[in-house]
Order: structure tokens, then C-alpha cells, then sequence
């Protein structure tokens, strides 16, 4: 992958040839600030002598940092191509093709991006999930309530009281009106079954019956909507009906125990189940797949450079590697994720409330999956270091003034951003600049 060239970058190259050199001359490189050199008042210019990186307050002008500075890189532009500054740049634009996740992103994207991916309904209809909270409120109103029946239920079982509460506002929110282009909205006789179904097993206080009838209710959700009806009817399919799908018992039996299990599972136990699950062999594959095209490369090179190094297999190799960290990255956290919120959701639950201790523990296992991935990422990138393939990239760029110009661009909006760029990166970029002129 490359970055694309900016818009202003080719306008630039349309002008000048390539980036301009003179940063008396407004240009992407100084911030399209016009300076000038010999004048110490200027308040774009930017004193580097004595500094480790470059950390511009505004967008400085390049060549009075080149003129000040102290560190032993050439100034010298006729011998950018064939010297170290080229290769600077290389190293750099290979270094930053992959951009790197903060902790605080991947919670974000594992927590609440992958609860609304993996539950569209509040996105595509929110206001029913808000009214859906009405009956739900009411029927699970006692959880907080210190001593009660569903108060002791939740803190013994609460991977099944949770379970149970997801269900029926599921359930409750599909009472009201939508289009049904997927799935129908619940008839006030289909509704009003389901909720004897749930309110019923919460009155006998039997958590073998709680079980049960959520995966009465999980059955019942089916996809009898316009569209997937109309496919069923052209493949000469029956549409299953939600009332054939109450009265049918096989498996509900089998799915209530094995939910009733989850309570006391050993984080081993989760860690092996998670390493199966889908999440963790979709991270997997997502990551071999978005490297094939830097395997490719890899392996054209070897093709164009016959007596070179072999970086073809280095690359698969370090492909391999990441989708496996990614895989056990993913396994553990979201076990560790579960598991710590199966010890807690007892608490959570009885204290703010079912729903408050429903959503915890329906994001837990996403955002420890989330954290799991990203630490994981960060060992596996330690062992094989940086992509090779993107070296060959970034090379392959410097070959061509376009190329060049994109590894400039870089290096400005880098800067612009106020990233902290290393000194002789901004001297090479400079020089480099000049060669474009």
C-alpha cells in the first residue's frame, strides 16, 4: 500500500517540476508560507541546532533549520539520489506505511464499533431499542432490589440473567413498528407469547427455566422479513412462522445447560472456546488478506533480482506470524474480557442496574479481544520488525520524481500535524526537495 499523492503535492509538480526548493516560494514542504531567508524576524523560521527531532509549532521554514544545524548531514543536493538522503526518506516512508493504534482506539473499536456491528438493530433502529426498555425495566425491576428473588438469580447466575435480559429486549423492541425488510415486527399475540414465555420462568425462580426460555426466545428471532422470504419462496422454501419456532423445543434442553455452564468456566476453559470462535479466525484471515498484496511484492522482487535477498518468504513469514498473534492476541483477551466480567457482573448488575450490567458484559469479551489483539500486535511486530515489502515499496517510489514526491508529502504532513520528525529526515527532505526543483 502506498500513500496517495496530495492534491496539492501534484499541483506543485505541475508548477515546478516537482516540489519547489525555494522556501522563499510558497510550497506543500513550508506550509505555503512565503519566507525570507536573511530576515531574523520572520516568524515562520524555526532555530534545529542543538535539537534531537524536529516538533514544528507552526509549518517552519526547512531550509533556516538546514542552515543552523550542527548535525553532519551533507546540505550538498547533487548527489541526493546516489547518497544517504534518499535513503532516509525510504527508511521513513517504509517505517510509517503502518500506522500504529493506540490503546485507547482499539477499546473504542473493539467496545463500541464491534457491539454495533454485531448488533445493528440499535443502529438501524434505535428508537425501538429505547421503547423496547419499557416492559424489560418493569419485569426485571427487582434485580437491584437487595435480597430479592432476581437479585439472588442475578448474583448467582449472571451469565444467564444477563442472557435472559438481552433476549427479551430484543424481543421487546421488535414489538414495535418497522419496515421488515429483514425481520417482521412481532404480532401483539407473538409478543405477548414470548413475554409470558420469559415472565413466567422468572416467577418460578428456576435458573434451568430462565435458560430455557431464552433460547425460547433466541429461536423465536428469526428472519422472516420481506427479503429473505422472497429468496425462500423462489428456492420453493417454507417461511418458518415465529409460532412454529415457540413450539419447537429440540435443543432448547441442551442450550440452557450449556449456558448455565458458562457461569462456572475456567479461564482456560473460555481461552479454548475464544481460539475456535469466529472473531479470532476472522482476525486471522483479515490479516493474511491484507497482506497480499505486500506479499506479492515481495516476491516480485525476488523475481526482478534474481541474485538478491530473498524476501518473498520473509514476508509470508511475518504475515504468518502477525495472523497468528492476531488469533491467540484475540483468544485471550476476549477470555480474559468474559471471564473477568462473569467474576464482576454479579456486582455490576445487582448495583447499577440489569441493563448497566447486561451491555458490560456483552462488550467485555470485544474490548479484552480488542486489548488482547493490540498487545499482541505490538510482540508479534517486535519479533519480525517492519514489513519488508514496504522497504521494496518505498524504493521502488524514489525511482521516479512522482515517487519522490510522495515521500516528501510524508514528511510535510507529518510535520503539519505537529508528529514529532526526526532531524536529519527533515534535512533529506529538504535536499531532496531541491533535486525536484
Amino acid at each position: 500500500m502506498t500513500l496517495p499523492i496530495s492534491s496539492l503535492a501534484n499541483m506543485e509538480f505541475m508548477l515546478y517540476g516537482g516540489a519547489s526548493g525555494n522556501m522563499n516560494c510558497p510550497s506543500y514542504i513550508n506550509g505555503y508560507r512565503a519566507g525570507n531567508l536573511s530576515s531574523s524576524y520572520n516568524p515562520y523560521m524555526y532555530s534545529m541546532a542543538n535539537q534531537n527531532s524536529w516538533r514544528p509549532n507552526q509549518a517552519q521554514n526547512i531550509n533556516q533549520g538546514i542552515s543552523q544545524n550542527t548535525n553532519p548531514v551533507s546540505n550538498s543536493v547533487g548527489d541526493v539520489t546516489k547518497g544517504s538522503n534518499i535513503d532516509i526518506l525510504t527508511d521513513y516512508y517504509a517505517k510509517n506505511l503502518e500506522p500504529s493504534e493506540s490503546l485507547a482506539s482499539a477499546v473504542i473499536m473493539g467496545g463500541v464499533s464491534g457491539a454495533l456491528m454485531m448488533n445493528p438493530r440499535y443502529i438501524a433502529h434505535p428508537i425501538n431499542s429505547f421503547k423496547g426498555l419499557k416492559d424489560v425495566k418493569e419485569m426485571f425491576k427487582s434485580v437491584k432490589v437487595d435480597g430479592s428473588d432476581l437479585n439472588k438469580l442475578w448474583k448467582e447466575n449472571p451469565t444467564v440473567m444477563q442472557d435472559a435480559y438481552f433476549r427479551m429486549h430484543k424481543a421487546a423492541s421488535r414489538a414495535n413498528s418497522k419496515l421488515g425488510l429483514f425481520r417482521k415486527r412481532y404480532s401483539d399475540t407473538e409478543y405477548k407469547e414470548l413475554k409470558k414465555i420469559m415472565q413466567e420462568a422468572l416467577d418460578s425462580k428456576d435458573i434451568q427455566k430462565i435458560a430455557e426460555a431464552s433460547k425460547k426466545l433466541e429461536n423465536a428471532y428469526i428472519s422472516n422479513g420481506h427479503i429473505p422470504s422472497l429468496f425462500k419462496k423462489i428456492r420453493g422454501k417454507e417461511v418458518t412462522t415465529v409460532a412454529e419456532k415457540i413450539a419447537d423445543n429440540t435443543g432448547i434442553k441442551e442450550g440452557a445447560e450449556a449456558l448455565i455452564k458458562k457461569n462456572s468456566m475456567s479461564y482456560l476453559s473460555r481461552f479454548k472456546h475464544s481460539l475456535g470462535g469466529r472473531m479470532a479466525i476472522l482476525f486471522a484471515g483479515v490479516e493474511m488478506l491484507m497482506n497480499i498484496g505486500k506479499i506479492k511484492t515481495a516476491f516480485n522482487h525476488d523475481k526482478e533480482n534474481p541474485n538478491g535477498e530473498k524476501l518473498g518468504m520473509k514476508q509470508l513469514g511475518q504475515t504468518t506470524v502477525k495472523a497468528v498473534g492476531n488469533t491467540l492476541g484475540w483468544a485471550a483477551g476476549e477470555a480474559a474480557g468474559i471471564w473477568a466480567a462473569t467474576k464482576l457482573g454479579a456486582s455490576i448488575g445487582t448495583a447499577f442496574g440489569p441493563g448497566v450490567g447486561t451491555v458490560i458484559g456483552g462488550v467485555a469479551g470485544l474490548i479484552g479481544g480488542s486489548i488482547g489483539m493490540w498487545l499482541a500486535g505490538k510482540a508479534t511486530k517486535s519479533i519480525v520488525g517492519e514489513d519488508v515489502a514496504n522497504k521494496v515499496e518505498a524504493k521502488k517510489l524514489a525511482q521516479t520524481p512522482e515517487g519522490k514526491a510522495q515521500l516528501l508529502t510524508l514528511v510535510a504532513e507529518k510535520a503539519q500535524k505537529n508528529e514529532e520528525v526526526p532531524q536529519n529526515v527533515m534535512f533529506a527532505a529538504q535536499n531532496v526537495a531541491a533535486t525536484l526543483a
